[in-house]
């Protein structure tokens, strides 16, 4: 019989898929109940001690969103339904905002990418229904 792989644990399973899927509390009384019993792997006591001290965060700032993000790509895509040529949609953005044509494709950006995220989340919601 072929050996597991080095990171693989059937005690690890159940809670690498809480945390996976957000139930932080279900995975810490997992945690606990096997670390109790004594019988803890390395994968499991390892999984533990990241929960007691998570990783440090990264060095810099934390990324922001652009200013007014969703009311200038709203306002862009109703001015490009509208039939607006791009480069007069861009003028009268930044006229009406105040802000960079680089900010509004962030702007821009920033919403088709939450858009898709809320769009998967959503299908999936719907998937797990029927």
């Amino acid at each position: 019989m072929a050996k597991l792989p080095e990171g693989f644990s059937l005690q690890a399973m159940p809670i690498e898929a809480a945390l996976a899927e957000g139930r932080d509390e279900d995975a810490k009384q997992v945690i606990f109940e096997i670390l109790s019993s004594g019988t803890a792997d390395r994968v499991t006591q390892r999984l533990a001690a990241e929960m007691l001290k998570p990783p440090k965060r990264k060095r810099g700032r934390r990324k922001e969103l652009p200013k007014h993000w969703y009311l200038i790509a709203t306002r862009y895509l109703d001015l490009q339904s509208q039939g607006v040529k791009y480069d007069d949609l861009i003028e009268t953005l930044e006229k009406e905002f105040r802000f960079s044509e680089r900010h509004i494709l962030n702007a821009l950006a920033e919403y088709r990418s939450a858009k898709a995220a809320h769009d998967e989340a959503t299908q999936a919601y719907h998937d797990d229904r029927t």
